[in-house]
């Protein structure tokens, strides 16, 4: 019995230790370009215009790049929400229209052991990204969880239209 909680303590403190090391990966940050005003700030929830070059840190041949490949059209993603990499969301936080930044992802909050198209598994990303528009983004999340009057995830047919009555009604 002894035997067995001594492996089980023993057990815990490796494991709590070995979460302790292994720290979370980060995105390397560099400012290319900051514009002399800043009238607003990326954050969660912003759609945000963007155009990239995307390069592969091992030998630096580029991936993908708006002006290339996209008939040089720039895209609108949702900061934060996990539609673009989570590098992304992690280092295009507090950006201004006109700034310029350049982010190394690790393969982990890029494409990770799957890899996706030229990118091979476990590859550290470089993008360099300009930041042309900020908007509000869609609210979809607060407004569903503000429909959803049961809290079951799921909406009714009339839980939409009990929602804006409740903010319609006076006082």
């Amino acid at each position: 019995m002894r035997l067995f909680l001594w492996n089980a303590v023993l057990t815990l403190l490796v494991t709590s230790l070995s979460g302790a090391l292994i720290p979370e990966p980060e995105v390397k940050i560099e400012v290319l370009q900051k514009p002399f005003i800043c009238h607003r700030k990326t954050k969660g929830g912003d759609l945000m215009l963007v155009h990239y070059e995307g390069y592969l840190e091992k030998d630096g041949s580029l991936f993908h790049s708006t002006h290339k490949h996209n008939n040089g059209q720039p895209i609108w993603f949702t900061l934060g929400i996990l539609e673009a990499l989570k590098g992304w969301d992690q280092g295009l936080k507090g950006m201004c229209v006109g700034e310029k930044r350049k982010l190394t992802i690790p393969p982990a909050l890029g494409y990770g052991k799957e890899g996706k198209g030229k990118i091979p598994p476990e590859s550290t990303l470089i993008f360099n990204i300009d930041l042309l528009e900020i908007r509000n983004g869609p609210r979809s999340h607060e407004s569903f969880q503000e429909m959803d009057l049961n809290d079951d995830w799921k909406l009714s047919k009339d839980e939409p239209c009990l929602c804006c009555l409740q903010l319609l009604a006076p006082g």
